[in-house]
């Protein structure tokens, strides 16, 4: 209702004005018709004026003349053919010089018979208006009728004169005005009218009706009433035409005060009534809108207005152009269609309309800037930037927030200047000042690129600054505002993000991105300088095995200790780096030559080799430690950063290979041999893609009632249709490279398929272990690999064994109990390999869920010759039934090895002399 108030203003304003039209509103009114009245051209007849002007009385003597003067001028204007004659001229007294021309003016009136006499009001002595009284000798009845015809005037609040009303008279408005009187006459179709005639009435109140407008006209025709006299030949013009006879002349008192006047400012009354004579046969006089028209035109006016789908911007325009409106409304319609609508009641409404809606909107913004003062203000006092004012002269701070004033702590700020008030350094408070000497020179903001320097009782603080001018209302500059934002934390968390990206989470030592900006310094400064460098490339040897026993935490304890040593063991202008894993790249610059390069790869080996004694937190555990150590020379061996890291790569992998931990130097025979390694590995993934592995089986045999128990399937690769490879050709690049876990993955599920194969075929199906790596035992997926196995061939679970080695079920005895339970649980068997070769703890052993033990060849072998084999060989037998397990001997190659093997009690036999690993077609006959 508040958004409406400034309409329904307006609509208040248009009924007041409409109901009490108020003088002022008025002459606004008069006004504009002013300006809007329009001027017409004569009508194809026009009237014609004989005047009686100036030089007429100078030519017929003064004022007024004799009757029969009249009479004279009426029976000329008949001879000349007049069709009818208006007398603007009051015969309301006799003829005092002549009165016997009355009566000649009757009989000329009487003998010409279309001639319209005026009659007009005058203040009675009760006060009211009637008509004036014809003179006698006219209004007798043997005078003859005529009509009559009045020349009241409307005169308007500003005393002039713009219209007339058609109808008036004593009591009853029955007597037309005298151009209407004319127009009935000379129209035939109003002939049957009444027509109001010389009569004597009882005076009564003069009453009015049928208020019209007059339009401006010109081109009237005038002739002088003595012109026409004197010269008849003047008169051809009237013939046909109505003429009005009447003063024109200055002083005689018939003049109006009218805006018909033109230029002019008063019209002879005779022209006015000769004017509205012509605009009523040409049909244009001009009709005034009621005061109801001009309050529904107003409503519409507002209303419209106020329902225009505009913005508050747009509204305004639209408002300022509908004050002109209501004006433009009324100039149309009384140009071209003879109606006055008053413009001023509505546009006064719109006007108050708009000046309501014009303090609304002020109040609104001054409600909105005051709103936004104060969330400004809330913000400036909420922020945890610094925001300070400044004067343009002195600098001084004029404002402060409350961060602002935690900054500068206990200072005191207002009123003081900048450069002693807040705790800047020095040189942060100069470039400050600099920064805003140029603001204020170039009136545009500046941003400091630079942090500045807070000094605080708790330390230095950064602060990032920015300024910027401050202008008046006026526009000129006042000052500067300064935005002080405390970057102190993102600028140290952004410098550990920097040394997170370049340095190694665990050991702090340099990653592999700064070691190759390093390394890039280092090969520019050995081309400038022609220098010599050597990288080495580290690995510690058995790393894994500390992480798969022990943990990684353990592991990780590990790293950061041999990290410290190896910083400890280089220049401050080395550089030690942690490639990834338990690999670490050492850059040594300025070294002199080979020999120089090998004193410190020794070092580098003698430290690796150093027993590692872990903190309290892992109860001080010592562990041994070995690395091997791969060297390149710079520029040797390469000047490019890559090829470098490669070449020293891989003599570290040869120096792997060597039986103790040692340093190598890199060499072209190391890249062939890796080569060739490389592409064995690759040769061996496109094998197991393409199926090229293929099981070949040992039969196992009962001592004690000799037939086939088991099988052992063994692993063998097609190389070639004439090259069978046997493991010892590719198990050890197998287990390096993680392709023993898919390799062991397909050994089970084809080692399951063929016994479901033996069993759709009819064979009677014996079990057949598969060897599993210890690569396989430390990956949780075996267990899924087994089961899904037996889901896909529905084989019984006991048909199918795994074999682990002893020292694979001690790497991590836990872990390996708990993988060999999950199995178990499946209804898999499971064996203990190589018995007797490793480190097994008797705790341990009675906690795997096996049920078979193989003891390993190197005791069968030399078990017929050899007592310690022999005893160690029987305390195992009786062991494993002790602990309620089948032993199995693999190499019995000799029947006395089969025979003592038999005397111990030994379960099962495995090795040459029962068979030898056989393929599919041939093993299959022994089913």
């Amino acid at each position: 209702m508040r958004r409406q108030a400034w309409w329904l203003a307006g609509l208040g304003t248009a009924l007041l004005l409409a109901w009490w039209y108020p003088p002022g509103v008025h002459r606004l009114d008069l006004l504009a018709y002013d300006l809007l009245l329009p001027t017409r051209p004569a009508s194809a007849q026009p009237p014609v004026v004989v005047a009686i002007d100036d030089a007429s009385l100078a030519a017929l003597g003064r004022w007024p003349w004799p009757r029969a003067l009249h009479a004279q001028m009426l029976d000329r204007l008949h001879e000349a053919g007049a069709r009818s004659i208006a007398i603007a001229v009051l015969f309301s007294e006799p003829d005092r010089l002549d009165p016997a021309s009355d009566a000649a003016l009757a009989a000329a009136i009487a003998r010409h018979g279309q001639v319209v006499l005026a009659v007009a009001p005058a203040l009675q002595a009760d006060g009211q208006l009637d008509s004036v009284a014809l003179l006698p000798a006219l209004a007798t009845p043997g005078s003859g009728s005529h009509p009559l015809g009045h020349v009241d005037v409307e005169m308007d609040l500003d005393g002039q004169s713009r219209g007339l009303y058609l109808q008036a008279g004593n009591g009853r408005a029955n007597l037309p005005a005298l151009a209407m009187a004319m127009y009935q006459l000379a129209a035939p179709s109003t002939a049957a009218q009444p027509q109001a005639t010389a009569s004597l009435r009882t005076p009564r109140a003069w009453v009015r009706s049928q208020e019209v407008l007059l339009p401006r006209i010109a081109g009237l025709p005038t002739l002088s009433f003595a012109q026409a006299l004197q010269s008849p030949e003047r008169l051809a013009e009237v013939k046909g035409r109505a003429v009005f006879i009447g003063i024109t002349a200055r002083g005689l008192g018939g003049e109006l005060v009218t805006p018909l006047a033109g230029p002019q400012s008063t019209l002879p009354a005779v022209l006015f009534h000769a004017e509205a004579f012509d605009a009523l046969q040409s049909q244009a006089l001009i009709q005034r809108a009621s005061a109801l028209t001009g309050l529904v035109f107003a409503l519409l006016a507002i209303s419209s207005l106020a329902l225009w789908p505009l913005r508050s911007g747009r509204r305004v325009l639209l408002a300022g152009v509908m004050l002109g409106l209501p004006l433009l409304v009324s100039g149309l319609l009384l140009a071209y269609t003879q109606l006055w609508l008053p413009p001023a009641v509505p546009s006064v409404a719109l006007t108050v309309a708009l000046v309501f809606w014009v303090a609304g909107k002020l109040r609104a913004v001054n409600r909105q800037l005051l709103r936004s003062r104060q969330h400004a203000q809330a913000t400036l006092q909420a922020i945890d930037d610094a925001v300070i004012t400044i004067d343009a002269v002195h600098q001084s701070i004029r404002f402060a927030n409350p961060s602002a004033q935690r900054q500068a702590g206990e200072q005191k700020l207002l009123g003081q200047p900048l450069e002693s008030a807040y705790p800047l350094t020095v040189d942060s408070m100069e470039r400050l000042r600099e920064a805003v000497q140029t603001c204020l020179a170039q009136r545009s903001r500046v941003y400091l690129p630079q942090f500045l320097s807070l000094q605080t009782p708790h330390g230095v603080r950064a602060l990032r600054a920015t300024t910027s001018p401050l202008s008046s209302p006026e526009g000129q500059l006042d000052g500067a505002v300064l935005v002080f934002s405390d970057v102190t934390e993102a600028v140290a968390a952004a410098r550990e993000l920097d040394y997170a990206a370049s340095h190694d989470a665990l050991t702090g030592l340099p990653n592999r991105t700064q070691l190759h900006e390093r390394l890039t310094l280092t090969l520019s400064r050995v081309q400038r300088r022609g220098s010599q460098a050597a990288i080495l490339f580290l690995d510690l040897d058995r790393f894994k095995h500390i992480n798969d026993s022990l943990g990684h935490r353990t592991g990780d304890a590990v790293l950061k200790v041999l990290a410290l040593r190896l910083r400890e063991l280089c220049r401050d202008t080395d550089t030690v780096a942690r490639w990834g894993g338990d690999e670490f790249v050492l850059v040594l610059e300025d070294v002199d030559g080979h020999d120089g390069a090998a004193s410190a790869a020794a070092k580098v080996v003698e430290a690796l080799s150093l027993d590692i004694v872990l903190g309290p937190q892992f109860n001080h555990m010592r562990l041994p430690s070995a690395g091997s150590v791969g060297v390149v020379l710079v520029p040797q061996d390469g000047c490019e950063m890559e090829e470098l890291l490669s070449k020293a790569d891989m003599a570290m992998y040869r120096a792997k290979a060597q039986p103790r931990a040692s340093f190598q130097f890199w060499s072209e025979d190391i890249n062939t041999r890796l080569h060739d390694r490389l592409a064995l590995e690759i040769e061996l993934r496109q094998a197991l893609r393409d199926d090229l592995f293929v099981l070949h089986y040992q039969p196992q045999f009962a001592f004690q009632n000799p037939r086939l128990v088991g099988m052992e399937a063994l692993m063998r690769w097609q190389r070639t249709p004439d090259q069978l490879v046997m493991p010892s050709g590719f198990i050890e690049i197998a287990e390096e490279s993680d392709l023993i876990v898919d390799m062991g993955a397909w050994a089970v599920l084809q080692a399951a398929r063929q016994v479901a194969q033996w069993l759709q075929a009819g064979h009677q199906a014996v079990p057949i272990a598969v060897n599993v790596s210890a690569r396989q035992c430390l990956n949780r997926d075996l267990v899924q690999v087994v089961r899904l196995a037996l889901l896909e061939t529905k084989i019984p679970p006991h048909l199918l064994r795994l074999e682990i080695t002893e020292t694979t079920a001690m790497t991590d005895a836990d872990q390996v109990i708990g993988l060999l339970r999950e199995i178990r649980t499946l209804g898999v068997g499971l064996s203990v390999d190589d018995f007797g070769t490793g480190y097994s703890s008797l705790a341990y052993l009675k906690r795997f869920p096996i049920d078979e033990l193989k003891i390993d060849r190197s005791f069968v072998m030399d078990i017929a010759t050899d007592k310690d084999d022999a005893a160690i060989v029987r305390a195992t037998i009786a062991l494993a039934h002790g602990l309620g397990l089948k032993v199995v001997a693999e190499g019995v190659e000799t029947e006395e090895q089969s025979r003592m093997l038999a005397a111990k009690q030994c379960d099962i036999a495995q090795g040459y002399l029962f068979g030898r690993p056989q393929p599919l077609d041939s093993i299959t006959g022994l089913l």
